[in-house]
């Protein structure tokens, strides 16, 4: 179950960084955020610690660091969100995944391997 769930998120956020790359949805929700500037930095984060995260389950540290990465994120995602004024609905995928990512930090730093 939690190689499932690193697998989930890894490829998520894997996939979620190529299309806020290349979609032009994209550019214009990053304009609403308030970070049209940082959209490339951000998706490029997201693919490199998606990445990361799969390559991560076979080496500890790298899903160790990979998963509390993308849970900062997750967690700048969400202020944004609420700062924003976006509803429950529009922040609830941050809000998973910044869950997802911390609960995937919490195991591997209880398992430590």
């Amino acid at each position: 179950m939690k190689k499932l769930i690193i697998l989930f998120s890894g490829v998520s956020h894997l996939i979620y960084g190529f299309l806020t790359l290349y979609l032009p949805f994209y550019e214009s929700e990053f304009i609403r955020y308030g970070f049209q500037d940082f959209r490339e930095l951000i998706g490029g984060l997201q693919i490199v610690f998606g990445l990361s995260l799969l390559i991560g389950l076979y080496i500890y540290k790298l899903r160790l660091l990979s998963s509390l990465l993308l849970a900062i994120i997750m967690g700048g995602a969400l202020g944004t969100r609420i700062y924003i004024g976006d509803g429950l609905v529009e922040s609830m995928p941050a809000m998973v995944y910044l869950m997802i990512n911390l609960y995937i930090f919490i195991n591997v730093k209880k398992s430590k391997r």
